[in-house]
């Protein structure tokens, strides 16, 4: 049953004035009552000839005020109970029977409920169940819910709105059927009906859900494949670069990278296989035809009910993926965003505040791709925690950094020639022993304002907690 009460959910009541909005998820659990085999057929109630009233056959509003042939034919195939509450339509929405001087619809949506007790003649009248009431509600066009006061006051409503109330519970059994609760003094058990013949547009609606998950599911996929490819590959062109001269600071940076490349390549792949089974099970409801046959309504259902556990499936781990993605590749705010973090050697001897450097310390979050800006923008949203970062431009889709709460240790290379200067780094103070430039900048970077009028310069004494531990120069240039 769970496939029906989830395409009533989306077929339904999403349609329906009150909002159901966090007891959707009480609403599918629920049993749905069907009886298919009615569908179509001629009511057998016997209705008060003179009573005069109903809906009209095209839109909810109006329901219940029209005058039309009430009664005939059933047009719902199945109910199940959603909720107990002081329904506003049967104190407010009733614009004929005894609440009718409370009436409060007619400028808001002119809709009337419809009352069991005003249309049945007394003679004809049974105990009351929800079947009971059920079957009574399934004949009129329109009405979407029934609901039950006090054990027996049956009524059609378009929608149900709940009210202000007491603490009272729907404790009244019903009438004709005391193993079950009908209401209590003040509020209603609320039922929604199922319309007959939906099911084809239940399970077209459940295929299009699928393959719109699946088509956002299939971009974040790609993302993060592109972005696990810039941290493998800008991990590998690190790792070689500074293992070469002994920075085992930039190598384990370079390490991280590629551990967290392998975590975003997996769930990536896990985000692409599930995709795969919504689209699959999309596919196959193609093929179903002639929903009159009950072989193909079962076959619709277990479809849908495939599809819903694989929404449910690929929602969470497109969620994952998300909080990925996120990681990987923080979106700067705004240009120039990393004019307000200096050269960490700046604050350490300004002598080669231009020179390449690199740093260690306690990683907050995870290795990300992107531009300085996106970095600064990045250690920005960590604002209590991160108080600069590490940058490699590598190029393209390689370049990168990790942030840090802390600096511990680190390098500045004064054996890097002139061909190391960019937009980020230029060397104007550069050793006479230059033998080679490097291969791309490297640069550790301090918030101005966390830092000016400080020195991070290592002190020897342990007393500057946020000074560097060690920071060696080195007479050389890390390698290709």
């Amino acid at each position: 049953m769970a496939s029906f009460g989830s395409a009533l959910a989306v077929t339904l009541l999403a349609g329906a004035s009150a909002s159901l909005d966090a007891r959707s998820e009480h609403i599918v659990s629920m049993p749905m009552h069907q009886y298919k085999q009615d569908c179509g057929g001629e009511s057998h109630l016997r209705i008060i000839p003179s009573a005069a009233a109903l809906l009209q056959q095209d839109n909810v509003p109006g329901a219940g005020i029209s005058k039309f042939q009430p009664f005939e034919t059933v047009l719902k195939d199945g109910f199940l109970e959603v909720d107990c509450i002081k329904d506003y339509m049967y104190y407010r929405g009733d614009k004929f029977g005894d609440n009718r001087h409370d009436y409060k619809l007619g400028p808001v949506s002119n809709v009337s409920i419809v009352h069991y007790e005003d249309f049945v003649a007394k003679e004809d009248r049974v105990q009351m169940t929800q079947k009971v009431c059920f079957e009574f509600c399934r004949t009129v066009p329109n009405m979407g819910f029934f609901g039950i006061v006090n054990g027996r006051g049956c009524y059609c409503t378009p929608y149900f709105k709940p009210m202000e109330s007491d603490s009272s519970i729907c404790d009244s059994v019903c009438e004709g059927e005391q193993t079950l609760m009908c209401g209590g003094k003040s509020k209603s058990s609320i039922f929604a009906m199922h319309m007959c013949d939906s099911t084809a547009d239940d399970v077209n609606t459940a295929a299009n859900r699928a393959n719109g998950l699946k088509a956002d599911m299939d971009a974040k996929v790609q993302d993060a494949k592109t972005l696990s490819d810039g941290l493998q590959e800008g991990g590998a062109l690190l790792q070689k670069a500074f293992g070469m001269v002994g920075d085992s600071a930039a190598a384990d940076l370079a390490q991280a990278a590629k551990v967290f490349a392998g975590k975003l390549e997996h769930k990536a792949e896990e985000a692409d296989k599930a995709a795969h089974n919504l689209a699959s099970l999309a596919a196959d409801t193609k093929g179903l035809a002639d929903f009159t046959s009950p072989e193909t309504v079962t076959k619709a259902e277990r479809l849908m009910e495939g599809i819903d556990e694989a929404v449910a499936t690929g929602e969470a781990v497109t969620d994952e993926l998300d909080d990925l993605i996120a990681l990987a590749n923080h979106k700067p705010v705004h240009a120039g965003a990393a004019k307000q973090y200096y050269p960490v050697m700046y604050f350490v001897d300004k002598q080669f505040d231009e020179v390449p450097s690199t740093c260690s310390g306690d990683m907050v979050n995870q290795p990300m791709v992107g531009s300085a800006d996106a970095c600064a923008s990045a250690c920005d949203a960590n604002i209590h925690d991160c108080v600069g970062f590490q940058f490699f431009n590598a190029g393209a889709n390689k370049s990168g950094c990790a942030l840090f709460s802390n600096f511990k240790t680190g390098f500045y290379y004064t054996g890097c020639g002139s061909g190391n200067s960019t937009n980020f780094l230029q060397t104007k103070n550069v050793t006479k022993n230059v033998t080679k430039k490097a291969p791309f900048p490297a640069t550790c970077y301090a918030k101005f304002s966390k830092f000016e009028g400080t020195t991070l310069k290592p002190d020897g004494s342990g007393k500057c907690k946020e000074c560097f531990k060690e920071l060696p120069k080195a007479d050389r240039c890390y390698g290709r």
